[in-house]
């Protein structure tokens, strides 16, 4: 997992500084440079301006249900990653923001995202215990037990 973590990281710089010397050649590095400025402020006004009270409706979202809260809090989640990723100084990072952005975008990945919560949450058939986890206990003690646990 954390060979994957990192070949993703070192394929995320090299695609930025690849889009860079793309922009630069484009349109001149003084203007490229400006331009990731430019998105990075862009990032900080979305997660200072709406970005405290989303925080909190996160926060309290995920503290209440853990991770099935990100759901809840889908709208909020994708609008900070999308200030974060307009953050982070790069071209290919600031794309991924800006789709982010939008609504539509917003509603497809939540929409994915609530399809992949149902799955996870669904109770499996099958429990995986220890030996040290269960013994075997015999019919009839477990006929006595439920005996003496009926409150009728």
């Amino acid at each position: 997992m954390a060979k994957w973590f990192v070949i993703g990281i070192l394929a995320l710089i090299t695609g930025e500084i690849a889009a860079l010397v793309l922009a630069a050649a484009a349109i001149g590095l003084p203007r490229a440079l400006v331009l990731m400025l430019a998105t990075s402020l862009a990032g900080l006004l979305v997660l200072r301006h709406p970005g405290r009270a989303r925080f909190e409706r996160l926060r309290v979202a995920v503290t209440q249900s853990g991770i099935a809260g990100l759901e809840a809090g889908g709208d909020a989640f994708l609008t900070v990653s999308a200030g974060v990723l307009l953050l982070i100084p790069g071209f290919m990072t600031d794309v991924l923001g800006i789709l982010l952005l939008l609504p539509a975008v917003r509603r497809w990945i939540g929409g994915r995202f609530q399809s992949f919560a149902r799955n996870r949450s669904a109770p499996d058939a099958v429990v995986d215990l220890d030996r040290t986890d269960w013994n075997r206990v015999p019919e009839r003690a477990l006929e006595d037990l439920q005996q003496r646990n009926d409150p009728r």
